[in-house]
């Protein structure tokens, strides 16, 4: 018997972690992935590699989500945004005029554990210097079109610059949760388990019991508290599968999953936009140290430009659009001539992110594993719009060829940002959990992670989530 099981170690999961165990409390961290060192991380776009860092959640229509997959979750393999969240993104509302955030989080009262989150990860706006030459193309772009841009914030610290982010920083350069909150949870006593995957949590008349497997044996621990921090796929899934349990979940649980609007887009620079043969489109931070409110309080969107893409990232990009620039076929030598007169010295990608409704919910397959199944996609597809129109008219007033990086039925089908199926509410009608995480209808049983964020951000979600997790965490303490 624990005082805590926490199940999943990346940003909810570890940062509660640290502070309960700081706060005298046993606590158990299961994670399903493996331990990994910065010495066994690689610079590697090899699929097999990929899958030991990031779970490639395929649903049964063949849309995909990426998900952490290791000790410390998606803090490894990101690209190292961290944003607070602005305050129109705190004021969105549902159409029935409900305010999706609990009357308790905004920025004012969010702030102290954004400023101790920050602290800890050490984020920090970049310097001029450190911006890749990525970062600077993107920058002209939106300066011919009038519109501005400033440095991202990060939680790099001296970056190399190698290009290989999403894969796991081999130099220690990036301040994920193996390098900073772990480190304070197992030093106040914390034990970590990896490859521990559980299957489902049962109440117990005092506590919970948590299922799990290790090693090929079925496990359990029972504890005072559970904290299910699997991220945004995983912990609905989770809950479902033990939904026969707890039959008083909320039937919330799997619903409103959001992508936070994110969608890619590609753009081939004419040969005479700058100085291209110096420029390579895979070099420096993934993320490209640069970002864009521009469009953000007028349409609710944010720009970010990102490098590190392969020559096949074009072929969805060919298959969806009808630009001139293009091949006509996503395949062939005409295709692979095309490819070899733009790369990598006249490509660039950069993704928006948007407050929009998501269209798709979290279920569940027959083997327990998670699937998920499409709803009503009308605000996606008004946003998508409006979104894809601003953004083409940039290409034609700077010649750069915008398109989509995907067709439009598959649109925020790669993204990471995978929020709300768990989402926080006042009340029961509205959500899955209360402003302090716990969830409805079950003492001492909390979800902390982005599942939990209530609605789309417009900005990377890690940062809202550290903040959160420090303040579910202080709530826990205070509670005893």
């Amino acid at each position: 018997m624990v005082d805590v099981v926490i199940i999943g170690s990346g940003y909810g999961g570890s940062i509660t972690a640290a502070r309960l165990a700081q706060a005298g409390m046993s606590v158990v961290v299961l994670e399903r992935g493996p331990r990994l060192t910065s010495a066994q991380l690689r610079q590697s776009d090899d699929p097999k590699y990929i899958q030991t860092v990031i779970d490639l959640v395929v649903s049964s229509s063949n849309v995909a989500f990426r998900a952490g997959n290791l000790v410390g979750g998606a803090s490894v393999p990101m690209d190292g945004g961290h944003f607070r969240l602005p305050a129109k993104s705190f004021e969105a509302k549902d159409s029935k005029g409900r305010r999706y955030w609990p009357a308790s989080y905004d920025p004012q009262s969010l702030a102290p554990y954004y400023d101790i989150a920050e602290q800890v990860l050490k984020v920090r706006q970049l310097a001029w210097s450190e911006i890749p030459k990525a970062g600077g193309v993107f920058a002209m772009m939106l300066d011919k079109v009038g519109a501005s841009c400033d440095r991202a914030r990060l939680n790099y610290a001296d970056c190399m610059q190698c290009g290989f982010c999403s894969q796991g920083c081999i130099y220690d350069k990036k301040m994920n949760m193996l390098l900073t909150y772990l480190p304070l949870a197992e030093k106040a006593g914390a034990e970590v388990q990896a490859g521990a995957m559980v299957d489902h949590v049962e109440p117990k008349a005092s506590g919970y019991v948590v299922r799990y497997r290790k090693d090929g044996l079925d496990k359990e621990i029972d504890a005072d508290r559970v904290i299910i921090a699997g991220g945004g796929i995983h912990s609905p899934a989770l809950l479902l599968r033990s939904a026969k349990y707890l039959p008083d979940l909320s039937e919330h649980v799997g619903e409103n999953f959001n992508t936070n609007g994110e969608h890619a887009f590609i753009g081939i620079l004419p040969a005479d936009f700058t100085d291209l043969d110096k420029y390579y489109c895979y070099q420096g931070m993934d993320n490209s140290g640069m970002m864009t409110f521009h469009w953000y309080e007028d349409k609710g969107f944010t720009l970010h430009p990102g490098g590190g893409f392969e020559p096949s990232v074009f072929a969805a990009a060919v298959a969806s659009s009808n630009n001139e620039v293009l091949p006509k076929k996503a395949w062939g030598l005409q295709f692979k001539r095309f490819v070899e007169q733009v790369y990598p010295h006249r490509v660039m990608g950069f993704s928006a992110l948007g407050l929009v409704e998501g269209h798709r919910a979290v279920v569940l397959r027959e083997d327990g594993t998670p699937d998920f199944e499409e709803r009503d996609r009308s605000a996606t597809d008004a946003y998508l719009d409006e979104l894809e129109s601003i953004v083409l008219d940039m290409g034609e007033k700077t010649g750069i060829a915008l398109v989509p990086s995907v067709p439009r039925k598959l649109a925020g089908t790669t993204s990471a940002h995978l929020l709300s199926a768990c989402r926080m509410a006042e009340t029961i009608d509205d959500g899955v959990v209360g402003p302090d995480a716990q969830v409805f209808g079950y003492e001492n049983l909390y979800v902390c992670d982005a599942s939990t964020l209530p609605f789309a951000l417009a900005v990377n979600p890690a940062l809202t989530i550290s903040a959160v997790a420090e303040r579910v965490a202080e709530g826990i303490v205070n509670k005893g």
